[in-house]
């Protein structure tokens, strides 16, 4: 590494308690580390440590900092890294969801002076060259000008998976803490940019999204494999299983066996967890899957009403699903079926519909999840107009919202109803998915995640999300 090289610094805010490694920031750290020296800093999993991240950047003294930022909890973290950071005069770009959905308002906070809309791996390094007073193309951008505040269009040209570097996970301070256990661990992998779909609840039909972060790609299988490889060969424990899932992996029928192939071919003998919709699946591509290594795929049904499926832009065969599902578990695979309560407009027998379908469907697991508004989405949009939502007027008020904010009934559920019945079913529910879990456990011999699960749940986890999500909201 060449010491003359600017330092740049990399910051994952996340969560109070959920710790996951920044795979956008090991991205754009990849891309840019034979030109810079870059330093990651992941604070996910831990409080927020003024002191300590005083320290930080006092000893790195980075030329910039960056930092990625969902919408929710996160936020007042980043700002919080970001006020420090001022304090120090460095400059501060922040990027990832919530930037990319809502720019303008982002910059308007004195602590931020620019930020990337969608992918960074060239919009970032573009910045990184016009804060250096080279002359260059911004677009993809929005950035302060002598006060001003513009944002730029939309790059012309995105990131080809298969052209960039393997994420530098050699660049995590303590990789191990990812990787906790002395085998069976599971590794996240990213194979996809963009969406192939446009459902109204999420943050990928988002206009800004869909324009500044690209069309849909998918990286080749053998990418995966690599990763695995490297990754491997940095951690002192044992990986054994992929986590290929993201938003969407198995998007179409000729992609699924092309993976299943090259994990064939590997010889690793790997096991891998995904995500696909019930149109893709068949009972020949499940034997597939299967065959090749698959323990656990989640599937999205979200309601049992056709109304709602078709605002929502998720239509599914409710009869064939379930016999999908049964296929699914047949194989012995760990079946997750997803589900929102609360959906806009969303109507009291249109929430029996989906609690009665609930029943009828065979599932491991029914992740049900109160619909939480996210900016931009056609959702959002559609509460706005139906007066369930205000809207922040400044990116402080944006804090309670998002995939951990605050509950909010948006629907045409009376609040009571829409509340109780959410909370008693899921409370059967969680008790119904820590039984087979523990069961897929055992039957995967995962003996350290079968008794870290007695500690570590979902309802010790939804308690320190509802605790953190309290203190958000008062704060």
């Amino acid at each position: 590494m060449n010491k003359n090289m600017k330092k740049i610094l990399l910051i994952e805010p996340g969560a109070r308690h959920t710790l996951y490694p920044p795979i956008g920031l090991m991205h754009l750290a990849a891309v840019l580390r034979d030109k810079y020296q870059i330093v990651i800093k992941d604070y996910s999993g831990e409080e927020i440590d003024s002191y300590k991240i005083k320290k930080d950047m006092e000893s790195i003294n980075p030329f910039i900092v960056g930092i990625r930022v969902l919408t929710g909890p996160p936020i007042p973290r980043a700002l919080e890294i970001s006020r420090i950071a001022k304090e120090l005069n460095k400059i501060v770009v922040w990027g990832g969801p919530h930037p990319t959905i809502l720019p303008e308002q982002t910059l308007k906070n004195p602590l931020i002076d620019a930020v990337v809309i969608g992918e960074g791996e060239i919009t970032f390094q573009n910045l990184l060259k016009h804060y250096e007073g080279k002359k260059v193309n911004l677009d993809g951008t929005g950035i302060k000008i002598q006060g001003r505040i513009k944002i730029m269009p939309a790059p012309k040209k995105f990131v080809k998976l298969d052209e960039v570097p393997l994420p530098a996970w050699d660049l995590l301070e303590n990789i191990d803490r990812y990787f906790p256990y002395k085998k069976n661990n599971s590794i996240p992998i990213s194979t996809t940019r963009g969406c192939a779909f446009k459902c109204g609840f999420c943050h990928n039909s988002n206009s800004n999204v869909k324009c500044y972060l690209g069309p849909y790609r998918i990286a080749d299988p053998k990418r995966a494999i690599e990763e695995f490889k490297f990754v491997q060969g940095l951690t002192k424990n044992k990986i054994e299983v992929l986590d290929v899932g993201e938003d969407l992996h198995l998007v179409s029928k000729d992609y699924a066996k092309r993976f299943c192939e090259v994990l064939n071919k590997s010889g690793l003998k790997l096991k891998w967890i995904t995500a696909a919709r019930y149109q893709v699946l068949d009972q020949e591509l499940i034997k597939m899957i299967k065959d090749s290594g698959c323990v656990s795929i989640m599937l999205g049904v979200e309601s049992g009403s056709k109304r709602i499926q078709k605002l929502n832009n998720k239509v599914i065969d409710l009869e064939k699903a379930i016999e999908i599902a049964k296929n699914i578990r047949k194989n012995g695979i760990f079946l997750r079926n997803t589900y929102i309560f609360g959906h806009p407009t969303e109507t009291l027998e249109e929430l029996k519909e989906t609690i009665n379908y609930i029943k009828k469907i065979p599932a491991d697991e029914n992740l049900i999840q109160l619909y939480r508004p996210m900016p931009g989405t056609p959702y959002f949009d559609l509460s706005i107009l139906k007066n369930k939502v205000k809207v922040p007027d400044n990116l402080e008020g944006w804090k309670g919202f998002g995939v951990l904010g605050n509950d909010l009934n948006v629907s045409d559920v009376p609040d009571k109803i829409l509340f109780s019945e959410f909370y008693r079913i899921n409370f059967f529910q969680q008790i119904f998915y820590w039984i087979n879990q523990q069961r897929f456990f055992l039957r995967n011999g995962l003996k350290e995640e079968f008794l870290n699960n007695f500690i570590n749940n979902r309802f010790t986890f939804k308690l320190k999300e509802y605790l953190e999500t309290k203190n958000a909201k008062l704060n």
